[in-house]
């Protein structure tokens, strides 16, 4: 009798985590949407240019300008849908 209870016991801690892990997954799926939905939009860098004159006479031109694709990219990757997708 007590090899059936450690049994159904072994069995029971082996599947726990399977059955455990699709219900977090959902919440933390939620959570993580209900938190982005609440957050500020991200404030975007404005293009700046910098010139420097060198004793050549020659002027160096450093620009920054915000690359949206490269920022359309971070984004993706925020709402991602894999591995699990259960909604």
């Amino acid at each position: 009798m007590s090899g059936l209870v450690g049994a159904i016991l072994l069995i029971a801690a082996m599947l726990f985590p399977f059955l455990a892990m699709p219900l977090l997954w959902r919440r933390m799926k939620r959570v993580r949407d209900h938190a982005y939905d609440k957050s500020p939009p991200p404030k975007r860098e404005t293009a700046w240019e910098e010139k420097l004159e060198t004793r050549d006479g020659l002027n160096l031109v450093h620009t920054h300008e915000t690359d949206e694709n490269l920022m359309g990219l971070g984004d993706r990757s925020r709402h991602p849908h894999w591995p699990l997708s259960n909604q």
